[in-house]
């Protein structure tokens, strides 16, 4: 089975948000190309950075990476770019399309990253949001204009202390288009089952 990794990153106090950012384009994204060959490659730099994070990575490999972020390839763990970094949360996930869109009109996406509160199940999480909570999303995500796209992504083997259980994709056209659609989307519950829900905003660049 394919491997989907996500992962958040922000720059350290020795390191501005713009040297991390550029660096991570010029060189990092090269060695990942070249190291882990994904399948599909994409950076989102964030309009506003949130807790001490600066950009997302999403990256889709092969079959038998699941352990590649525990195990780097030599020439990318070499590499400055971890030298720059503060704030870091890497997950890697099962992808469940939710909303099969054309993202090639969009200029705006969110990821929101989500954690299962303490005294719920990982069953129980996982099954609602998958069965009541993602065809809520997505109903309503079909009815708004520039609204493309709505992927949910769940936590392998996360632990239940871990920063987070899961990350949501959503793209649109623009912020507007988002407010529109997140706004007409009635509670379903998902809220009470969560601990925390960070929402990530910006711009995605697809390298492959």
């Amino acid at each position: 089975m394919a491997t989907k990794i996500i992962i958040a990153n922000g720059a350290n106090d020795r390191t501005t948000p713009e040297t991390l950012l550029e660096h991570w384009h010029t060189h990092h994204a090269a060695l990942v190309r070249e190291h882990l060959a994904p399948s599909r490659y994409a950076i989102t730099t964030l309009d506003k950075p949130k807790r001490g994070y600066h950009g997302i990575a999403t990256l889709h490999l092969g079959d038998g990476q699941e352990g590649v972020i525990a195990n780097l390839p030599e020439p990318i763990r070499a590499d400055p770019f971890y030298d720059m970094i503060g704030a870091r949360t890497a997950m890697t996930l099962a992808e469940h399309v939710i909303v099969e869109g054309d993202t090639t009109m969009a200029g705006f996406k969110i990821a929101a990253f989500v954690r299962r509160r303490d005294d719920v199940s990982a069953d129980e999480f996982f099954d609602h949001w998958l069965q009541i909570h993602a065809p809520n999303v997505g109903e309503h995500l079909t009815r708004t204009d520039g609204a493309f796209r709505y992927v949910v992504n769940h936590a392998i083997d996360a632990p239940d202390d871990a920063p987070f259980h899961g990350v949501a994709e959503l793209w649109y056209a623009d912020e507007a288009a988002s407010q529109a659609h997140l706004g007409a989307v009635p509670l379903d519950g998902f809220e009470q089952l969560s601990s925390d829900i960070l929402f990530l905003k910006g711009r995605e660049q697809v390298l492959i």
